[in-house]
């Protein structure tokens, strides 16, 4: 059997399942589909951490290319590269845990993209650079989702 068992045995519907086809050709279960990660035992944090090396990944790149262009280059940059967030409207399941460490590397990649010191107040940083919490930056995703459906 495939995946975690239901803590509860009333909830298991059968052991084994016949095969699915397509054309004639059987398909495999998997465990993880890679692109957005969907797993078999529903959690996003697969997905979130797949996100968070692309946002470590992009915002490096940026880094490395253009260091020293000025604030407002930065700000047009950073919106149009690191905030692509295309898949987290689709995100329900997750732990608090994984979450948290998504946000908190939004708040480092801004920090450290945009020359502030790691200690510096992030409330501030994010007024000066008129960027929009993390919170708002994934909320305005699944607003955007909820609106197409």
């Amino acid at each position: 059997m495939y995946g975690l068992q239901p803590k509860c045995r009333s909830n298991i519907v059968a052991q084994k399942f016949p095969s699915f086809t397509i054309n004639n050709e059987p398909l495999q279960f998997i465990q993880e589909f890679k692109g957005h990660i969907l797993s078999n035992i529903q959690l996003d944090d697969a997905d979130i951490a797949r996100e968070r090396k692309n946002l470590f990944y992009r915002c490096n790149m940026l880094i490395r290319r253009f260091y020293n262009c000025s604030v407002a280059v930065k700000q047009r940059l950073f919106k149009s590269f690191c905030l692509c967030f295309y898949d987290v409207a689709l995100w329900s399941n997750f732990t608090a845990f994984s979450y948290n460490k998504l946000k908190s590397t939004y708040v480092k990649c801004c920090k450290i993209f945009c020359g502030y010191n790691k200690y510096y107040s992030v409330t501030a940083m994010l007024h000066e650079l008129d960027f929009s919490d993390f919170n708002t930056v994934i909320g305005s995703h699944q607003h955007a989702l909820h609106r197409q459906i």
